[in-house]
């Protein structure tokens, strides 16, 4: 009975539902700006970080290469980004962000909306601390 408790209780599984729903409540927004959550977080950390290698990026966004791969193919043909083949390793490539178009400006206005809609109730001080939790819970399992 105790792994009952663990379900309802325990920080793993309440997380786990939290970044389910939170990852589905973005997908249906951005879906209706004709993006998904990958193309927003790939744009907003290409903004963020300038170019970078693709296996890098991948890293960096905690997503499998493979899958990374064909998400930036799409993305490509869309003309949101550009990536480069690196001389010296042909494998590798680095990923730019395209000119910005109307797609990044609007999809970022609905990642703004969708974060206040989100942590409506939790106060500038529970928005401040709920940004800092999940970095401490990860250094505790070994993710940098």
């Amino acid at each position: 009975m105790a792994w009952a408790v663990w379900l309802r209780t325990g920080v793993a599984p309440k997380l786990h539902l939290t970044a389910k729903s939170c990852r589905a409540f973005f997908e249906a927004r951005l879906a209706e700006s004709g993006a998904t959550f990958v193309t927003w977080t790939v744009l907003a950390a290409r903004k963020l970080e300038g170019p970078m290698i693709q296996r890098s990026l991948a890293r960096y966004l905690g997503i499998e290469g493979p899958a990374l791969s064909r998400q930036l193919e799409q993305m490509e043909r869309r003309g949101l980004v550009v990536r480069r083949r690196i001389d010296e390793d042909r494998r590798a490539a680095t990923v730019e962000p395209a000119p910005e178009g109307e797609l990044y400006v609007r999809i970022s206005a609905v990642a703004v909306t969708g974060q206040q809609e989100m942590s409506k109730g939790l106060g500038d001080a529970g928005v401040a601390q709920l940004a800092v939790l999940p970095d401490r819970i990860l250094g505790n399992v070994g993710v940098d």
